[in-house]
Protein backbone atom coordinates (compact mmCIF):
# COMPACT_ATOMS: atom_id res chain seq x y z
CA UNK A 1 0.00 0.00 0.00
CA UNK A 2 1.79 2.96 -0.93
CA UNK A 3 1.61 6.51 0.55
CA UNK A 4 0.59 8.73 -2.74
CA UNK A 5 -0.12 11.49 -0.76
CA UNK A 6 0.05 13.78 2.41
CA UNK A 7 -3.57 13.05 2.94
CA UNK A 8 -3.03 9.32 2.74
CA UNK A 9 -0.13 9.52 5.27
CA UNK A 10 -2.73 11.31 7.60
CA UNK A 11 -5.93 8.69 7.28
CA UNK A 12 -2.82 5.77 7.65
CA UNK A 13 -1.62 7.69 11.01
CA UNK A 14 -5.48 7.90 12.06
CA UNK A 15 -6.21 4.12 11.49
CA UNK A 16 -3.06 3.21 13.52
CA UNK A 17 -4.03 5.70 16.74
CA UNK A 18 -7.79 4.50 16.34
CA UNK A 19 -6.95 0.52 16.38
CA UNK A 20 -4.46 -2.04 18.04
CA UNK A 21 -1.32 -1.52 15.65
CA UNK A 22 -0.79 -5.51 15.01
CA UNK A 23 -4.60 -5.43 14.28
CA UNK A 24 -4.06 -2.47 11.56
CA UNK A 25 -1.29 -3.80 10.14
CA UNK A 26 -2.74 -7.30 9.65
CA UNK A 27 -5.58 -5.70 7.82
CA UNK A 28 -3.27 -3.84 5.77
CA UNK A 29 -1.58 -6.99 4.85
CA UNK A 30 -5.05 -8.74 4.21
CA UNK A 31 -5.98 -6.13 1.88
CA UNK A 32 -3.12 -6.17 -0.05
CA UNK A 33 -2.76 -10.06 -0.35
CA UNK A 34 -6.73 -10.13 -1.56
CA UNK A 35 -5.19 -8.15 -4.26
CA UNK A 36 -3.20 -10.94 -5.53
CA UNK A 37 0.37 -9.51 -4.11
CA UNK A 38 2.10 -12.73 -3.64
CA UNK A 39 4.13 -11.32 -1.23
CA UNK A 40 1.42 -10.33 0.86
CA UNK A 41 -0.40 -13.71 0.53
CA UNK A 42 2.60 -15.23 1.94
CA UNK A 43 2.26 -12.83 4.93
CA UNK A 44 -1.33 -13.07 5.33
CA UNK A 45 -0.70 -17.21 5.66
CA UNK A 46 1.92 -16.61 7.99
CA UNK A 47 0.13 -14.18 9.87
CA UNK A 48 -2.75 -16.93 10.56
CA UNK A 49 -0.45 -19.60 11.48
CA UNK A 50 0.99 -17.02 14.17
CA UNK A 51 4.54 -17.42 12.58
CA UNK A 52 5.89 -14.10 13.78
CA UNK A 53 9.63 -15.34 13.47
CA UNK A 54 9.04 -15.72 9.89
CA UNK A 55 7.15 -12.43 9.34
CA UNK A 56 9.53 -10.31 11.12
CA UNK A 57 12.79 -12.42 8.60
CA UNK A 58 10.77 -11.25 5.97
CA UNK A 59 10.27 -7.78 6.39
CA UNK A 60 13.76 -7.63 7.70
CA UNK A 61 15.01 -8.85 4.03
CA UNK A 62 12.43 -6.75 2.38
CA UNK A 63 14.33 -3.61 4.48
CA UNK A 64 17.22 -4.55 3.60
CA UNK A 65 16.80 -5.26 -0.09
CA UNK A 66 15.51 -1.72 -0.36
CA UNK A 67 18.87 -0.15 1.80
CA UNK A 68 16.16 0.51 5.28
CA UNK A 69 17.68 -0.20 8.81
CA UNK A 70 14.80 -1.88 10.04
CA UNK A 71 15.80 -1.91 13.58
CA UNK A 72 15.72 2.18 13.24
CA UNK A 73 12.49 2.52 11.26
CA UNK A 74 10.78 0.10 13.54
CA UNK A 75 11.69 2.30 16.69
CA UNK A 76 10.78 5.67 15.17
CA UNK A 77 7.40 3.50 13.82
CA UNK A 78 6.68 2.67 17.56
CA UNK A 79 7.72 6.27 18.58
CA UNK A 80 4.78 7.53 16.29
CA UNK A 81 2.83 5.85 17.70
CA UNK A 82 3.65 6.88 21.61
CA UNK A 83 5.15 3.19 22.44
CA UNK A 84 8.46 2.92 24.53
CA UNK A 85 11.45 1.37 23.57
CA UNK A 86 11.96 -2.21 24.14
Amino acid sequence: MPIRNPQQMLNLISGLRNQDPSAFVQNMVMEAASQGNPIMQNLASLIQSGETNQIESIVRNIAKERGIDYDKEFKAFRQMLGFKDR
